[in-house]
């Protein structure tokens, strides 16, 4: 495996197009006939809350960056040098308009109470230059993160075979015995999944987040876009989003995360009451008239191939690559529970292909994501007769 390297899964194609017609069935299995008008995502279906914000990318020191990187890594002077951090949505200190989704991951909605992850879904707003040629909008850069460093699956294949026994699950009860059969022939995906399913996030406007999947920083001049998933495709650099909460004031001490205590999660259960805690937190918290939250944008290099780019399984070390800041994500007070403001968030599309193509996502499955996202986008906004337009301030 080589640096910055992105690499072809076996039957790839042949199994990204299966997944395609999948996802269209289990939409229609979802929500089709009377159903229609409640069409969700089919994953991390519900929403919690759309919030704007506002992103300021800072003027940092790239050469300290790598000098940084060149103290606590292995990366050699020639990669450093191949390097440029101030390309896309780095080229120049700005603020730019964000809108926020604050989703839980689950295929389904479910009550908060229940273990799951948290995602946090940014589009930047006003974002100029050359595009992805799978963007679905013209003027937007999506950053899609959760509160978990990984994801749980390593391969299409392997989540061609997951998503189809959670799609026949949702054809018949009996049939739901073949997710816990899935789980129990792959016990190192069952063992991450209820890993990722533990935390109980006390807000999710102080939580740490993560991409998980890596994006290119740069393209090389003979740069192909029909090649990657047919062959090795290198990049000038590849790197991880993150989103670090951090105090509102000067220095900006990165927060603790905090949970919600056991107490109240049985006490709730035990109810029998319908849990949409994260929803009703993020409206009383942005509520007050001096609200404010703010996290640390950063970015993780690769900086070895044991750093796999493919298997987004596979955390990358922070003591072997550290996070580094060069923007600010903040939220401040608003009023986020108006009947259109639902549907705004129920209506918004995002994908890892929406973008900059200097911020082109690699690996396997932000590959199979650039595909099906846009699939469901457009299959949900069928069903629920809604006109699509790219989202403004």
């Amino acid at each position: 495996m080589k640096l910055f390297t992105e690499y072809p899964e076996k039957d790839e194609t042949k199994y990204c197009a299966l997944m395609s017609e999948l996802v269209k069935k289990n939409m229609d299995n979802l929500y089709g006939g009377e159903k229609k008008k409640i069409a969700k995502r089919d994953t991390h279906s519900k929403t919690h809350a759309a919030v704007q914000g506002t992103l300021e990318i800072f003027d940092f020191d790239e050469a300290a960056i790598k000098h940084e990187l060149s103290k606590r890594t292995s990366l050699t002077e020639a990669q450093l040098n191949a390097i440029s951090l101030k390309q896309g949505l780095f080229v120049k200190p700005k603020q730019y308009p964000v809108w926020l989704r604050f989703a839980s991951g689950a295929f389904s909605v479910k009550n908060d109470y229940e273990g799951d992850t948290r995602s946090m879904a940014v589009k930047v707003i006003g974002v100029e230059g050359e595009r992805l040629p799978q963007s679905h909008e013209f003027h937007t850069q999506d950053i899609i993160v959760h509160n978990t460093e990984l994801f749980f699956i390593r391969t299409i294949k392997d989540f061609h075979s997951f998503f189809t026994a959670i799609y026949r699950a949702g054809l018949s009860p009996v049939f739901k015995l073949l997710v816990l059969l899935w789980l129990k022939l792959h016990p190192y995906e069952s063992t991450l999944l209820k890993t990722s399913f533990k935390r109980f996030p006390k807000t999710l406007l102080i939580e740490r987040y993560w991409s998980a999947s890596a994006f290119s920083l740069g393209l090389k001049s003979d740069f192909d876009p029909s090649q990657p998933g047919r062959v090795p495709v290198e990049y000038p650099a590849v790197i991880k989003f993150g989103f670090t909460p951090v105090s509102t004031q000067p220095p900006h001490q990165p927060l603790p995360l905090e949970s919600r205590p056991e107490s109240e999660l049985k006490r709730v259960k035990a109810s029998g009451e319908e849990d949409n805690y994260y929803r009703e937190d993020i409206i009383q918290a942005l509520a007050k008239p001096d609200a404010e939250y703010c996290w640390d944008f950063q970015i993780q290099f690769q900086t070895s191939p044991e750093m796999s780019i493919d298997d987004a399984t596979i955390v990358w070390n922070e003591e072997e690559s550290p996070f580094f800041t060069v923007g600010r994500l903040t939220v401040k007070h608003q009023k986020v529970h108006s009947p259109k403001e639902n549907d705004f968030g129920e209506d918004l599309s995002f994908s890892p292909g929406n973008g900059l193509a200097v911020h082109r996502p690699v690996g396997a499955i932000n590959r199979l994501r650039s595909i099906v996202y846009p699939i469901v986008a457009n299959n949900r906004h069928e069903k629920r007769g809604v006109k699509y337009q790219e989202p403004t301030v």
